[in-house]
């Protein structure tokens, strides 16, 4: 009786813990380093009819990157009432993977690099998944060629969903039309702790920068007076989506296609101890 019971019903048991990942492999296996270039095509402008009206909106919770190592004290809500969570920390530049591959698409002329980021960051399912921001317009106040937000999760595969925008000039369309003005993207939560920080770097010619927004005059009548308030303009004229969820495997290199837009993005796992370590230091 005691072998049959054993055969029944603890075999099962042992070999179903067994298959189990331990603790370690399952917390290794949810760290992973991204590294993504988002670039035009300029010559694609003419390829496709778009709409001229696209449905263009940040999330109402997101994330972003930032260069700093943040710690919970210095966060604050922000401004405008979107919630952030603590932002991803970005690799440096020199531990790029895709450096080489950026520099000679920049040489050749036909591309324009707009984002190339490397940064780590832990998968989770996708509801449990805040969007990734790329876009600093709401902290500059200024419209640059490409917004919108990512959001990367685990559902037994990997997954990206891009949620951009590229902002043009509308050479592709047949008059003068101009569509209203994208939003600016959520103000930014993070105050550092440091009360000097390192004057910006200038942007290197290959760099694209955002469009400093126009001044335009509008009167207010406030107690009897006209007063003059400048607001910023749009100063695109149309904008085009790249709108898609896509599956990958971690370790490949994926290309995402657009007619004007395209992705090359690589999600490795985290497996060296060292690395994990420094991650989950500068998480909260």
């Amino acid at each position: 009786m005691p072998e049959r019971f054993f055969a029944q019903f603890a075999l099962p048991l042992i070999f179903a813990a067994l298959l189990l990942p331990s603790p370690t492999q399952a917390k290794t296996a949810t760290w992973y380093r991204v590294e993504m270039i988002v670039f035009s095509r300029p010559a694609g402008s003419a390829a496709e009819q778009w709409n001229p009206t696209p449905d263009l909106a940040y999330p109402d919770e997101s994330r972003m990157l930032t260069r700093e190592t943040i710690t919970s004290e210095s966060q604050k809500g922000a401004s405008n009432g979107v919630r952030q969570a603590t932002p991803l920390t970005i690799v440096p530049k020199s531990q790029q993977e895709f450096t080489g591959r950026a520099a000679a698409m920049r040489r050749s002329g036909a591309y324009r690099v707009l984002f190339h980021e490397a940064w780590t960051q832990q998968m989770v399912s996708e509801a449990a998944t805040l969007p990734i921001v790329l876009d600093k317009s709401g902290d500059e106040g200024a419209w640059p060629e490409l917004q919108g937000s990512i959001k990367l999760y685990v559902a037994r595969y990997l997954y990206l969903e891009t949620n951009l925008w590229l902002n043009t000039r509308g050479e592709y369309l047949q008059s003068s039309w101009r569509m209203p003005a994208p939003p600016l993207g959520p103000s930014s939560s993070i105050v550092l702790v440091e009360e000097q920080k390192s004057p910006r770097e200038p942007p290197s010619a290959n760099q694209p920068t955002a469009v400093a927004p126009q001044p335009t005059s509008l009167a207010i009548q406030t107690s009897g007076e006209i007063t003059e308030q400048l607001e910023p303009i749009y100063p695109f004229r149309h904008a085009v989506r790249l709108n898609q969820t896509r599956r990958m495997r971690s370790g490949e290199v994926h290309y995402i296609d657009h007619p004007m837009l395209g992705i090359i993005v690589k999600i490795t796992p985290l497996v060296d101890a060292k690395l994990e370590t420094k991650v989950e230091a500068e998480s909260p």
